[in-house]
């Protein structure tokens, strides 16, 4: 996906960027470069975020001559950036699984119990596994 950023630099300060076409997606580098890079990850993460709260990713791409001589936007440098999101998306994808009978029989008296489906099991069990394997790893 292509994307314009701002960045803005005051005399004392580091590089601040805004990602006009995600609200509330900003990031900082002390460098151009790093403002940059920053700039990558703070739109996977707020990509990400968005993906959690159930929302699919959608962006209003502006022209540049529109983000340009948008006042809130005075005095910033432009960059258009490169970022690949193809693989953050709410849209299913099949897969296959092959578990042990007896465990699949468990999962499915589970799943019966707390009317959910199989999918969404296996996806709550997949974030809660990695959610805790991210804090352990902090």
């Amino acid at each position: 996906m292509f994307l314009y950023i701002a960045i803005n630099k005051d005399e004392n300060t580091g590089y601040g960027v805004t990602v006009p076409s995600l609200p509330g997606c900003f990031s900082y580098g002390d460098t151009l470069n790093q403002a940059i890079d920053e700039a990558k990850q703070a739109i996977l993460f707020h990509i990400e975020g968005m993906l959690e709260d159930g929302k699919e990713p959608e962006t209003q791409q502006p022209t540049l001559d529109t983000l340009i001589t948008n006042p809130d936007y005075a005095g910033a440098q432009w960059f258009g950036i490169e970022v690949n999101i193809d693989h953050l998306t709410l849209k299913p994808e099949r897969f296959n699984v092959s578990w042990p009978k007896y465990l699949l029989d468990k999962v499915d008296n589970y799943v019966s119990l707390t009317h959910d489906t199989r999918s969404n099991f296996l996806a709550k069990a997949a974030l809660d596994r990695i959610g805790r394997t991210s804090q352990n790893a902090s």
